[in-house]
C-alpha cells in the first residue's frame, strides 16, 4: 500500500488529498505546557492533529489503508530527527474517540513505520465522566526516549493522582 501524495507546508504542517478528493491536514503543535514539569524535554513534545479539510464524499473503508500509510509516513518523517516525540489525544467532541483510538493504535501496531523505528505507548484515562485515549510515539533511537516515556507514564498514571 502506498501513501497519498504528501505536501509539506512547513516543518510542522502537512496536507494530503486522497484519490477520492478528500483533503486532510496533519500538523504538529507544541505540547510543552503539559510537560512543563519536565523542562529538559518539554520543548520537544508535540501533539498530532489530523483534520478533514474538505470532502466531496465520505471517506470509504478502501481509502483507510492509504490514509493510515500517509499519516504513518508523516509521523515517521517528523520523528526521524530523533529529537521530538508525538502525543496523540483523541477528540472527544463527537462521542467517537474510542473508535478513533482503536483505529490509530491499529495503524501503528499493524504498519509500524517502514523502518520499524517507532515505539507506541497507549493509555486510556478516566476523568470527569470522559475517557481520554492517548498515545505517545517516539523514535527507538531517540537519546531521551526513557525520559519521554517516564514523563508520559507519570502524566497518564491517574491512579497516583
Amino acid at each position: 500500500m502506498h501513501a497519498c501524495h504528501i505536501y509539506r507546508i512547513t516543518e510542522f504542517n502537512y496536507s494530503f488529498t486522497t484519490e477520492a478528493g478528500i483533503e486532510y491536514e496533519c500538523s504538529f503543535k507544541s505540547y510543552e505546557e503539559y510537560f512543563r514539569n519536565y523542562p529538559a524535554i518539554a520543548s520537544k513534545v508535540f501533539a498530532l492533529d489530523l483534520y478533514l479539510i474538505n470532502s466531496k464524499q465520505k471517506p470509504s473503508p478502501g481509502t483507510d489503508k492509504r490514509i493510515a500509510d500517509t499519516v504513518i509516513t508523516i509521523v515517521g518523517d517528523f520523528l526521524n530527527s530523533m529529537v521530538n516525540v508525538v502525543v496523540y489525544v483523541c477528540d472527544t467532541s463527537d462521542g467517537r474517540s474510542r473508535s478513533r483510538a482503536r483505529k490509530f493504535k491499529s495503524w501503528f501496531k499493524y504498519y509500524e513505520h517502514p523502518s520499524r523505528q517507532i515505539i507506541q505507548l497507549s493509555t486510556d484515562m478516566e476523568g470527569g465522566g470522559i475517557t481520554l485515549y492517548t498515545a505517545l510515539l517516539v523514535h527507538k533511537k531517540n537519546k531521551l526516549k526513557i525520559q519521554f516515556i517516564n514523563a508520559y507514564v507519570e502524566l497518564t498514571d491517574v491512579e497516583q493522582k
